[in-house]
């Protein structure tokens, strides 16, 4: 179970990286089909409702729309425990009416599910504890439906 959640963040993050990476040099710069509203580089603020974890530093932002739903994504690296940081992001959730469902693989990492107003707004977060060192890497995708 540990090492799908670790390939799925392993993904999760070569997905982002290869997504912001800057266009090589003389190669034509595609406009964006649309502006978002997420709190990214456009500086706005769609995804207002996603919970910021303290003191995280978010990476790897990145935004998707298709017709029916808009999604946003972004990673960062926190210094406590990953339990901690689902039972942060649980308690902040569920505090804003969201139904959690909360899995924890066997103590070196896990992933956070939650879902509101009928399924038109969701959030995922899997957390890993880092390899080396102390801490914990964390991948959040949230997503908007019509």
């Amino acid at each position: 179970m540990m090492s799908a959640v670790l390939v799925a963040f392993a993904v999760f993050v070569i997905q982002f990286k290869k997504s912001t990476a800057p266009p090589k040099p003389g190669a034509p710069v595609a406009s964006k089909p649309f502006m978002t509203s997420a709190p990214s580089s456009e500086g706005a603020n769609r995804f207002a409702w996603v919970p910021r974890y303290p003191g995280a530093i978010i990476e790897n932002i990145n935004t998707k729309q298709t017709r029916d739903q808009l999604s946003y994504g972004f990673s960062f690296r926190a210094p406590d425990d990953f339990k901690h940081v689902l039972g942060v992001y649980r308690d902040r959730l569920q505090a804003d009416g969201f139904q959690v469902d909360v899995k924890d693989s066997t103590g070196t990492g896990g992933e956070l599910h939650a879902v509101a107003d009928g399924g038109k707004r969701s959030f995922d977060a899997v957390v890993a504890k880092v390899l080396q060192g102390t801490g914990t890497e964390v991948g959040v995708t949230a997503v908007e439906r019509q």
